[in-house]
């Protein structure tokens, strides 16, 4: 910072610089606000100095100067107003010395600025002590001792289960418990509200928008409006202004489900704060800690809804939402399917693959055309044969799930079981590689900067193939029968049977992904496979493998005969 002019003031200000945080440590108490304005004050009418004013940052660190009382006070300076500044202690400037030292060394005295650290014994008009910068020195260095301190004690504390943070939109802090959360009833309606919303096809543009039309607080104006002082932006013109990535970073929170999770981010040094995301193996997950606001069950079908992407629709206003939206898949590549309307005839609404090479120059060689209104006969042709199912024997439906279920469970098991003594062996080969290498690098087979190469390629295989395997195992050591889940289906199918009728919510429900196969043959003799893979239970088999036809007429007139074999519907 340099003078912009030489304006001089005939009042300058005498600032008073009050600075206090966690930084301080036991010295807290000495060091409160309060007791610093009165001392400084002192010292000032002591020295017959006037026109005072306070520059207070309270709760802000000493390790960067980026706080708003002391931007506001180099403001001031810049401008010719301050004729003296006074600190308790040379800490309270700041516990970077490097930057202390400039100030104090150049800036002050190139704007003519008397500095007073009041129990240093400092005062730039008797001339700069020749001590001061080893006591800078030796602040930065509290500072640094206090950050381990900080840290050592969050790693106890986070490894305890204990959150570390504070509580997200939807829950606060016990009052008769700090380190627990309750629910908050008013936001955590709000919360339930944005995933019910998302569970129904609505992206997170669309849930913002309704939100912001009724009125809804956003989470930082909601926080204020309690009195709730939390970090992030502080002031927007609209506190009804909610946006898709406040949506999208709610829908992505585990915590709804009852969970702690500790060290998602980490920063750098006590010098950094900005906080940088942890690789997920190093995340601590302490599970039904809390009261949940979402079920286990609804947040993980919304993030295989979000892992899926959402499909694109029709471009023409005025189309309807379809129900599909984001469980529509081609087989062959596992891209998702788009919802289209015929350009020529728009009564006629049609999904194909994303990846079609001719549509979009993607890889998939085949269209996998399915009409919307033949997608639609077809899946209720098969929730009402569930349906009946349930109707006639629950017992039966009930054990059939549960066979099914145990039988995924083990094919979905050995799967995992056979990449994971892939992996391992492929860990053990790499382990041998890079040994190899350093042996060949020493007795000189290799140079220095080829071995540099190989054991920077192998260092990066052996990180990814660590990755995966602590995936492999947390997945298997999760691979139990939920039974919940296996009563939410028959709640699902039975809330079908009120109403008959798809709706997103229902078809989330019920529907894990549908698989559209393209269509083989011509004229009466043209067939296309449709599997729908159920939630729990997975590509499920219908009527003892018997089989069943039914006709429809999704057209005016014209008649579509489906045979049901399996899970495959072939539509002819």
């Amino acid at each position: 910072m340099h003078p912009k002019h030489k304006t001089e003031f005939e009042n300058k200000i005498t600032a008073l610089y009050c600075r206090l945080s966690r930084d301080d440590g036991p010295d807290g108490e000495s060091n409160s606000i309060s007791n610093q304005k009165k001392l400084l004050t002192m010292k000032a009418n002591e020295l017959g100095l006037e026109n005072i004013e306070f520059y207070i940052d309270d709760g802000y660190t000493g390790t960067n100067f980026n706080r708003p009382a002391f931007k506001r006070l180099e403001a001031d300076i810049n401008e010719g107003r301050i004729g003296a500044i006074l600190v308790k202690d040379l800490s309270r400037l700041g516990r970077n010395y490097v930057t202390v030292g400039t100030y104090t060394e150049e800036v002050f005295p190139s704007y003519g600025i008397r500095f007073i650290a009041v129990t240093d014994n400092v005062d730039s008009k008797d001339g700069m002590d020749d001590f001061m910068p080893v006591r800078n020195i030796m602040n930065e260095l509290y500072a640094k001792d206090i950050s381990k301190k900080i840290r050592s004690a969050n790693r106890i504390r986070g490894r305890l289960g204990e959150p570390l943070g504070p509580p997200i939109y939807g829950y606060k802090r016990d009052p008769d418990n700090k380190k627990k959360w309750i629910v908050d009833p008013e936001a955590a309606d709000v919360v339930k509200r944005v995933f019910r919303m998302f569970l129904e096809g609505m992206g997170s543009e669309t849930i913002a928008r309704i939100l912001s039309e009724e009125h809804v607080l956003y989470p930082g104006a909601y926080w204020r409006s309690k009195g709730i002082n939390r970090g992030g932006r502080k002031y927007y013109s609209d506190p009804y202004r909610w946006n898709d990535s406040t949506i999208a970073k709610m829908l992505t929170r585990q915590e709804y489900c009852g969970d702690v999770i500790n060290f998602k981010t980490k920063s750098l040094d006590f010098k950094h704060r900005a906080r940088l995301d942890n690789p997920r193996e190093e995340w601590a997950i302490f599970t039904d800690v809390h009261e949940p606001i979402i079920s286990r069950d609804d947040y993980e079908r919304v993030q295989q809804m979000r892992a899926c992407g959402r499909r694109k629709t029709s471009k023409y206003k005025g189309d309807k939402h379809n129900v599909f939206t984001g469980l529509l898949f081609c087989p062959d590549c596992g891209r998702k399917m788009w919802y289209h309307t015929n350009t020529s005839n728009r009564d006629i609404h049609f999904f194909s693959c994303s990846n079609y090479v001719k549509d979009t120059r993607g890889t998939c060689q085949t269209r996998h055309y399915i009409r919307e209104d033949a997608l639609e006969h077809i899946v209720l042709g098969e929730l009402r044969h569930l349906a009946a199912l349930l109707k006639k024997d629950e017992a039966a439906f009930a054990l059939l799930l549960q066979q099914k279920a145990e039988e995924s469970l083990k094919d979905q098991r050995e799967k995992l079981e056979k990449e994971l003594n892939v992996l391992t062996d492929r860990k053990r080969m790499v382990d041998v590689l890079y040994e190899k290498c350093y042996e060949d690098n020493v007795f000189g087979k290799i140079d220095d900067e080829g071995f540099c190469h190989l054991s920077a390629r192998y260092s990066a295989e052996k990180e990814q193939l660590k990755r995966r395997v602590t995936e492999i195992q947390e997945t298997l050591r999760g691979l139990t029968i939920n039974e919940k889940s296996q009563e939410a289906f028959i709640k699902g199918v039975r809330k079908f049977m009120k109403v008959e009728k798809l709706t997103p919510t229902l078809l989330n429900e019920l529907i894990d992904r549908i698989e559209v196969y393209d269509a083989e043959g011509y004229g009466k003799s043209r067939t296309q496979r449709v599997v729908i893979f159920y939630r729990f239970v997975g590509d499920f088999l219908i009527a003892g493998g018997e089989g069943y036809d039914y006709t429809v007429d999704p057209q005016k007139g014209n008649m579509v005969h489906y045979s049901v074999q399996s899970t495959a519907e072939k539509a002819s």
